[in-house]
């Protein structure tokens, strides 16, 4: 056995239909072991194509070699149309992407997913987070079936923040050879190259054994217009750098660009009615 469980409130080997939820292409290398393992069928909000080419194409080839299946949304926008669709704060352009992701939670029967965290270092992260979470709980009120939520980190390293486990998490080990193919598909991955020599160079190749996923407890909460009164993430702060280097035009803000966008998409998940072309056509396929 190449990958076994450390500890964890599912058997891994009882996952039936699992799905995978991520907001750039690369993001599936974090947990490459469980990838590899569960083959899920795999969402990816944009085409990756922030540092000027679109690194879809090399994910599409890592799955088809690790047996995993491309979901219904698979690079649906570029970069620059999402970041843009935040400072505009596009609510439909979010909420069709939340259509597409219930829609096959549902047909596709999932029993499990896995996704981004929110973690205040890159907009898209979070939005896709709050998208996955609206899916979730919508794919759940209309067929009644119960989808485990789960998360797992991408920036740790880079933010120097101190990972917390609790019994939330599930913890998977990679054995030898695992860790090795992991790593060498994540070497092969030329669009992040950069990124994969600093995070080796950062953590060491043995952290990579391990691979985290954490349950969403909460998974969809009302956004107030308090709640991010006192809240400057990451991401705001690397944009007024940006914007003074003349890099940026302009800066994400979470009070005045996220928030509206969280707070519409929970809202929209608290009544899936709200889309009465979701909602029956979904409920027909589940036989409701």
């Amino acid at each position: 056995m190449q990958l076994s469980v450390l500890c964890g409130p599912r058997n891994l080997w009882q996952l039936r239909n699992p799905a995978l939820v991520v907001a750039h292409p690369g993001h599936e290398l974090k947990i490459f072991g469980w990838l590899s393992a569960c083959k899920p069928r795999v969402h990816i909000l944009t085409d990756g194509s922030g540092g000027g080419v679109p690194r879809v194409r090399s994910t599409a080839t890592l799955l088809k070699r690790l047996g995993a299946i491309p979901g219904e949304v698979f690079g649906r926008v570029s970069d620059a149309e999402i970041y843009g669709a935040i400072l505009d704060k596009r609510i439909a352009t979010f909420l069709d992407i939340v259509d597409g992701l219930a829609t096959s939670l549902i047909e596709n029967e999932t029993d499990f997913v896995a996704g981004d965290a929110t973690e205040g270092f890159n907009p898209t992260h979070d939005v896709c987070r709050a998208l996955l979470n609206a899916a979730v709980s919508i794919a759940q009120r209309v067929t009644g079936r119960f989808i485990a939520n789960y998360e797992f980190c991408l920036t740790e390293w880079e933010q120097h923040c101190r990972e917390f486990h609790d019994h939330h998490c599930w913890h998977l080990r990679l054995e030898d050879s695992l860790l090795r193919e992991k790593l060498a598909a994540a070497s092969d991955y030329i669009e992040l190259k950069a990124e994969i020599q600093q995070a080796i160079a950062s953590k060491g190749r043995e952290y990579f054994r391990i691979e985290c996923l954490r349950n969403v407890v909460a998974p969809v909460t009302q956004v107030s217009p308090e709640s991010g009164s006192a809240f400057k993430p990451y991401y705001e702060t690397h944009g007024e750098e940006r914007v003074a280097e003349d890099k940026y035009a302009s800066v994400i803000r979470y009070q005045q660009h996220m928030l509206p966008i969280l707070a519409a998409v929970q809202n929209y998940a608290l009544d899936s009615r709200k889309n009465p072309k979701l909602y029956f056509s979904s409920t027909a396929v589940a036989g409701l």
